[in-house]
């Protein structure tokens, strides 16, 4: 470049909100002069930001001043005379062929989300989203299982109820995102539940299962559905459910449609062979680091596994935790 170019432009001070008209010079020496304010700075001070289409391009001094101007052009071809290397967003916005590799990529991309990277997609997404949005997840979710009657209240007695409620608190450790709800479910039967934010529901009619007076056999079963929110299969199989919903709404922040999802995963679908054998080692391992004794969790699965055969599908624990062949040999380590 032999001599100036000028951009006209609107700059902002960074000490109020005021918008100024300036012209930005720029050098064959590769400065960039703002006249008015006194500004004289080198070329390579300024963070100017790259093409997007006919978004305002942004120039950052290292002054806080922050200068906006819509001559794309202008300064394309000022940065191509000055470096001869024009800035690769632009170069691949106006090529057509990174443009068709580009679409052809997303396609391949979701077509591998809705098969084989399902499951991994869902574990980024469970891992990456925070706490407030698990929190939300689970209170949409929570609220649409009470309101559609599927969870009425609780008919323990209190004596019952304080009994696994310090179970409970033993396993939670003092976490505070831990909260133990008390449900009478008769259309889900005896069952119990573990939300992403920490909430776990236990039945009265899984309650009602219950051979030992003291509940341990109950504590098991919460051990193990901490299992679950620590692992966040609950989330991920919500995720899974609905993969391209879960990705949108991870993008934009909108996680209605998990949430919308988890209920039906929780009371009809269940988790995976793989997730409840996770949450059975898990359980095994916290209530062994306590000092509780496996042998009476072991045999309530067992005894709810037996019952499965002649059951309704209203007292299908296993339903959603299903008993494979594999857990009921875990579970006979600590029977026999």
């Amino acid at each position: 470049m032999r001599e100036s170019r000028f951009v006209d432009a609107m700059l902002y001070d960074g000490l109020s909100s005021d918008e100024h008209e300036v012209v930005l010079e720029f050098t064959p020496t590769k400065r960039i002069k703002i006249e008015k304010f006194g500004i004289d700075v080198a070329f390579d001070e300024v963070q100017i930001s790259s093409r997007l289409a006919s978004t305002p391009r942004i120039l950052k001094f290292s002054n806080k001043v922050v200068v906006k101007t819509i001559q794309n052009d202008t300064i394309d071809e000022i940065i191509e005379q000055l470096y001869n290397n024009e800035q690769m967003v632009h170069k691949i916005e106006k090529s057509w062929i990174w443009t068709i590799v580009s679409l052809l990529f997303m396609v391949l991309f979701i077509g591998f989300l809705l098969t084989q990277g399902s499951s991994f997609g869902a574990k980024f997404i469970a891992d990456k989203l925070p706490a407030d949005s698990l929190d939300k997840i689970s209170q949409i979710s929570l609220e649409q299982m009470v309101s559609s009657d599927m969870l009425k209240p609780t008919k323990l007695s209190l004596n019952q109820k304080r009994t696994i409620q310090s179970h409970f608190d033993r396993l939670a450790n003092g976490d505070k995102k831990y909260k133990l709800h008390f449900y009478s479910a008769p259309d889900i039967g005896a069952n119990a539940f573990a939300l992403p934010s920490g909430d776990i529901v236990l039945t009265d009619q899984l309650v009602a299962k219950s051979k030992d007076d003291n509940f341990i056999d109950i504590m098991g079963v919460l051990a193990h559905e901490k299992g679950h929110v620590v692992k966040k299969h609950s989330l991920q199989g919500a995720i899974k459910s609905g993969i391209l919903a879960s990705i949108v709404g991870y993008i934009s922040g909108d996680v209605t449609s998990i949430a919308v999802a988890l209920p039906t995963l929780l009371i009809e679908n269940g988790y995976s062979r793989e997730f409840e054998e996770e949450a059975d080692r898990y359980a095994v391992i916290e209530l062994s680091k306590l000092g509780v004794e496996i042998r009476p969790m072991a045999e309530l699965f067992k005894e709810l596994g037996k019952e499965e055969m002649n059951a309704t599908s209203a007292d299908k624990y296993f339903s959603t935790h299903p008993l494979t062949e594999d857990r009921v040999k875990f579970f006979n380590k600590f029977i026999n």
